[in-house]
């Protein structure tokens, strides 16, 4: 009798807590149900402030959360996953991957190749996965077809996320995560060992402008 599950997860979501995210747990609740997810990675902007708020509100109705960081690396940024503990800014990608991995974390390659960003430099087999498909990546389809054959020749695996910073985002990109039971421990190993598929599509450009007005509108109040 096979006992595999898939789980539906979006692994790179930013909150309120992220200088430019906008994302709230009751927002971020119920479109985790409309768009039928599993669980998210709290990935805010060098910082873990919202991860225990958000853990204890999405707990409650029974989602996976991965704490997690995106960690702005001198010519990279890094999804730090499993990680509780500030990974520090701006220092070189081996050292932030060495501090990842010491504080038990597993180090993904974000947005490795999307123009308008840069493009991640010195990318190694010491990554643990790269982000192959980001729904917020510009431009999307050369962004991800060039990611996944990066990813294929450091023979990583390939992740998925929507980089959302706007509740309508989240769910846009997501990952298919082959597990035998919901715990924690057995998403992230199954994430090393590459038992994952990587799913999405670019985020609606009605939705980005949404966001952008949203931002605007924020900052403008600040």
């Amino acid at each position: 009798m096979n006992s595999d599950l898939f789980l539906k997860l979006d692994l790179h979501v930013h909150t309120i807590y992220s200088y430019d995210g906008l994302i709230t747990p009751k927002e971020l609740i119920w479109q985790l149900k409309k768009k039928g997810l599993d669980g998210v990675a709290i990935t805010d902007h060098d910082t873990i402030k919202g991860w225990p708020k958000f853990k204890k509100a999405l707990n409650k109705h029974g989602f996976i959360v991965i704490p997690g960081i995106e960690v702005s690396a001198k010519n990279a940024h890094i999804l730090a996953l499993n990680v509780k503990t500030l990974i520090p800014a701006q220092l070189e990608i081996n050292e932030t991957i060495d501090l990842i991995h010491e504080a038990g974390g597993i180090a993904v390659a974000a947005h490795s190749v999307a123009i308008y960003r840069g493009w991640t430099k010195n990318l190694s087999r010491k990554f643990d996965a790269i982000e192959v498909i980001n729904a917020s990546s510009f431009p999307f389809y050369f962004s991800a077809l060039f990611a996944k054959r990066l990813a294929a020749k450091l023979e990583l695996p390939q992740v998925a996320g929507s980089d959302a910073h706007y509740y309508r985002e989240v769910g846009c990109a997501y990952t298919i995560v082959k597990v035998d039971n919901h715990s924690l421990d057995n998403v992230l190993k199954a994430i090393e060992k590459g038992t994952i598929i990587p799913y999405g599509k670019p985020i609606p450009l009605h939705i980005r402008l949404k966001r952008e007005a949203l931002t605007l509108k924020r900052k403008l109040g600040q």
